[in-house]
């Protein structure tokens, strides 16, 4: 038998590359975040082997994609699981790559001689949301559909290369049979086959240069005695291991009681549909809509692009040689805020996909006929898009309508700010809305009557879009 172990030792290399690859030893002092790493190579193991038992059941084209995605539920033995997993761990892993990203800045383990192996790890944070992007178009449903089409339309804001970009990426100049097709390519072959090259080369080069991840104030890893041995193998792998069951429990009780989004096929007709991103692009989608007309280029491509080269010049521009978060007090600072920036815009985007304007809080008296016109005005223009009434109906984006009157406004001051929001204040975001003078009138003088200081409020329904009659006289008003 140990002539046999010889022989396969031999043939496979054993000794020579396997064993130092196993056994080298790793810095003492290395905290449970060290195990993000290892945590997304294997859960993009989780992905390949998911998606590509998929890939059998699956079938690129807009007539049968939908379809097979209820097959794939409904018929395939273990289907359902199957795509849970998928679902839950395209989402874990990208979740995984962001935290491991951050985990390395905090600690800035960046830097040199590590400059290229950040920019592999840059570059597959990118494969990934690249994955992401191929892969939520697959169902076929409204989300997919309409989230591509916008975000396949920021490349046209480029000068000269943008439409050809988007052509490029639509396979024409729209969503068609050959768009879910080329994504699906794009999915399935050309970006898994980079994340592979790349993963490859992330490893060889954190083998080559090590890690460094540690609370330190010297300006170079500790090269000193460690109280304990952990190497890569096999305290590192245990403790990976760990981490990695604990992700997969997570998503296995996901995909066995947790419901996968989905909504109806793609191009159903829905004029109050709103597009959303999957929670990944969430914060970017939001971002953009602080930016429109002209200047809707600043947040679909020059804050996105600077963002990206910033992450690849990190190592370039911060030539400290200290490392920790405890001696790079303006670097963890400038983290810290992006991190906080991320949050607010995910939980602002996703608050906005909230259901508004199915209710309106309106005083419990009757209503004078003019103010009657404003209410059907404010249902009609979607008011409630961006403001609230006694903190309910809308999405708080704008400020609270109710009790304006308290502070001094007019129906002339109101009115004019309405028509020409930027006349009375240049800093407003809200949009110029081409109303009749008695349109803007009657909105104006409903805004006002919605004093509360002296009525209670009462609610009435909106359903759908429009106000009926019996709720704007009430049977009986409550004092």
């Amino acid at each position: 038998m140990s002539k046999l172990n010889k022989i396969i030792c031999q043939r496979i290399g054993w000794d020579a590359h396997l064993k130092p690859f196993l056994y080298k030893k790793l810095p003492s002092n290395l905290g449970w975040s060290a195990t993000l790493g290892s945590l997304c190579v294997i859960l993009f193991g989780v992905m390949a082997v998911t998606g590509m038992f998929l890939a059998m059941y699956y079938s690129p084209s807009p007539d049968k994609a939908y379809a097979s995605i209820d097959y794939i539920m409904n018929e395939v033995p273990l289907g359902a699981l199957l795509r849970g997993l998928h679902h839950w761990g395209a989402g874990a892993m990208v979740l995984a790559v962001f935290l491991h990203l951050f985990s390395v800045f905090f600690s800035g383990s960046f830097k040199a001689p590590r400059e290229l192996t950040w920019i592999f790890g840059v570059c597959l944070l990118l494969i990934t949301l690249g994955l992401g992007f191929t892969g939520y178009l697959l169902p076929w449903d409204q989300k997919a559909f309409w989230a591509t089409v916008v975000s396949a339309n920021i490349p046209k804001d480029l000068p000269v290369i943008g439409q050809f970009i988007t052509n490029l990426l639509l396979s024409g100049g729209g969503i068609s049979g050959f768009t879910i097709t080329r994504f699906y390519a794009i999915h399935m072959l050309v970006l898994p086959s980079l994340m592979l090259m790349l993963i490859a080369g992330h490893i060889y080069l954190v083998r080559l240069h090590g890690v460094c991840e540690h609370e330190s104030s010297h300006p170079a890893c500790p090269a000193g005695k460690t109280t304990r041995i952990y190497r890569f193998f096999p305290e590192h792998m245990a403790r990976s291991s760990v981490v990695f069951l604990v992700v997969l429990g997570i998503i296995f009780l996901l995909s066995l009681f947790g419901e996968i989004p989905r909504e109806d096929i793609a191009r159903t007709i829905d004029e109050n549909y709103l597009p959303r991103p999957e929670w990944y692009y969430m914060w970017l989608f939001q971002l953009l809509t602080y930016f429109s007309g002209s200047t809707e280029v600043i947040g679909s491509l020059v804050i996105p692009t600077f963002g990206v080269l910033l992450l690849f010049a990190l190592p370039f521009i911060e030539k400290s040689k200290f490392i920790g978060s405890v001696n790079r007090p303006l670097a963890v600072a400038a983290g810290v805020t992006v991190v906080v920036g991320i949050v607010y815009l995910s939980v602002t985007g996703f608050a906005g996909t909230l259901s508004y304007g199915n209710t309106f809080m309106i005083p419990s008296r009757t209503l004078s006929k003019t103010e009657k016109n404003g209410l059907r005005i404010y249902a009609q223009q979607e008011c409630a898009y961006c403001h609230n009434i006694m903190g309910k109906g809308g999405r708080r984006i704008g400020p609270d309508l109710s009790n304006i009157k308290a502070k001094g406004r007019t129906r002339e001051y109101l009115a004019s700010f309405i028509k020409d929001p930027q006349s009375q204040s240049r800093f407003s975001v809200m949009p110029k809305y081409a109303l009749q003078e008695d349109e803007l009138y009657n909105l104006s003088e409903f805004i006002l009557a919605l004093d509360f200081t002296t009525n209670e409020p009462r609610t009435i329904k909106n359903e759908p879009r429009t106000i009926k009659k019996e709720d704007i006289i009430p049977k009986t008003i409550t004092p």
